[in-house]
């Protein structure tokens, strides 16, 4: 096997585009995201930082069912999201920032469902 297509870190941290999927029947929409994957150090880095925040919580006597998972997952698919084209606020184009994605992602899980499944999808990621 030759080395490059076992580091798959570069390919994964350019990013990929996913066509999101409307959460009432499942069709897809005009909304495009590109996010990293889940071999770039960006995602990396924000498991580490959802894991650091878990361990903190634990240590201070917090309980796993106090845990905001939704919120940690929303902060690092907005760490891990490049762009994003095709959606709408009022009728006008909503432009991407960080804090956009994050409001957009703690409101709509199947949103980030859909960009969790597909960050993991290692070959979405693979150029050829």
């Amino acid at each position: 096997m030759e080395l490059s297509n076992l580091m798959t870190g570069e390919s994964h941290e350019s990013g990929a585009e996913v066509n999101i999927l409307s959460p009432v029947d499942g069709k897809p929409t005009d909304f495009f995201v590109t996010i990293k994957g889940s071999d770039s150090k960006t995602w990396r880095t924000a498991k580490k930082k959802q894991t650091s925040m878990i361990n903190e919580h634990l240590r201070s006597g917090g309980k796993y069912e106090d845990l905001d998972y939704d919120g940690m997952d929303a902060e690092a698919l907005a760490d891990a999201t490049v762009s994003w084209r095709g959606i709408t606020k009022d009728g006008k184009p909503y432009k991407f920032t960080r804090d956009n994605a994050l409001a957009l992602y703690n409101e709509s899980p199947a949103v980030v469902n859909q960009l969790l499944n597909f960050l993991t999808e290692r070959a979405n990621f693979i150029k050829g």
